[in-house]
């Protein structure tokens, strides 16, 4: 690939912001035209991204992980040390 070929970010519809315990936290999902697979990321309040390892087959999958991270994590899956400090402690 060279730097004249424009590589297409396909944004899925399940983007959203989501607001946990006062919190927002954006929640992007994408894939670019030439990979099939689906990105989970997810950018806090800080603007620190938080971008998982291996991409799903499809976004609601990605969409599943995200809940599935939160319901068992909560807010602070997304956070680092330092911001966990300024707002827990």
């Amino acid at each position: 690939m060279n730097a004249d070929d424009d590589v297409e970010v396909i944004f899925s519809d399940l983007c959203a912001d989501v607001e946990i315990d006062g919190h927002i936290l954006t929640v992007e999902i994408y894939k670019t035209d030439i990979d099939p697979g689906w990105i989970l990321e997810v950018v806090n309040e800080f603007g620190t991204s938080t971008v998982l390892d291996n991409p799903f087959i499809a976004d609601g999958l990605a969409w599943q992980q995200f809940e599935k991270t939160v319901k068992e994590e909560g807010l602070t899956a997304f956070l680092s040390k330092k911001e966990k400090r300024q707002l827990f402690h």
